[in-house]
């Protein structure tokens, strides 16, 4: 009867003992695989963004990138994904989002060289500004997992149906003003200065000297140039004599 006991005692551990193990294995959190990189091989990257050359994105529009991966190591890599995320620009360790992960189970073979593509998609309700973005490439070689980061740098995301970085186009416009504000104060101290108004008061001077009265060349032989001379002529008769 004892033994039967003990025996159902030990069970009923046993199974408090599993369960307490499942219940810690649910409540532990697991690790993201950006968290946590795998160390780095001996690959070369280059890339580029065939829709968005300037880096400035469209929340809410996917965006596109195709890297280029050269094997640099003796043994094959297998390419399995690519994970991003979307982060703080001022401090990388707060982030936003992480991008969905794309796989491809590619070989890449020592000394040759693969293009990929991969998407990501900013945030819909993301509010415009300058953020962070950080891609990784997983591959596995023969002593497992190994990881790279291709690009991570800083991007400016703009909201759908925006043409212009407004941003930029305020700091144009205040530029332009600030230079026609010089301009103006500039030309307003000239022209109050002596020099100026010396040099503008003898122009015009000169302008209103240059054709006295009854020296207009250009008219004569003109039928203005006989009814000036008989009107000179009439007026000259008319004029009382000197006496002696």
């Amino acid at each position: 009867m004892a033994i039967a006991t003990l025996s159902r005692a030990s069970i009923v551990l046993g199974l408090v003992a599993c369960f307490a193990i499942f219940a810690a294995a649910q409540d532990t959190p697991r690790m993201h695989p950006l968290t946590n990189l795998p160390p780095g091989g001996e690959i070369s990257t280059g890339y580029f963004f065939p829709d968005y050359p300037t880096r400035q994105f469209i929340a809410g529009e996917p965006v596109k990138i195709v890297l280029g991966i050269r094997n640099e190591a003796s043994e094959d890599y297998n390419i399995s994904m690519i994970m991003g995320s979307l982060n703080s620009a001022q401090e990388f360790r707060a982030y936003y989002w992480n991008f969905t992960q794309q796989v491809y189970f590619q070989v890449v073979e020592p000394s040759k060289e693969l293009s990929v593509e991969y998407s990501f998609l900013p945030p819909k309700d993301l509010p415009p500004n300058d953020y962070q973005v950080a891609l990784t490439v997983f591959y596995e070689a023969t002593d497992g997992f190994k990881s790279t980061t291709f690009f991570n740098q800083t991007i400016t995301v703009l909201e759908k149906g925006q043409l212009i970085d407004w941003k930029l186009l305020f700091l144009y416009v205040i530029f332009v003003s600030l230079v026609f504000a010089g301009a103006y104060f500039a030309w307003s101290s000239v022209k109050e200065s002596t020099i100026y108004k010396n040099v503008v008061g003898k122009k015009t001077r000169k302008v209103e000297a240059v054709r006295p009265d009854g020296d207009d060349e250009w008219v004569k032989g003109t039928p203005y140039d006989n009814f000036r001379k008989k009107k000179a002529a009439a007026a000259s008769k008319g004029s009382p004599k000197k006496v002696q």
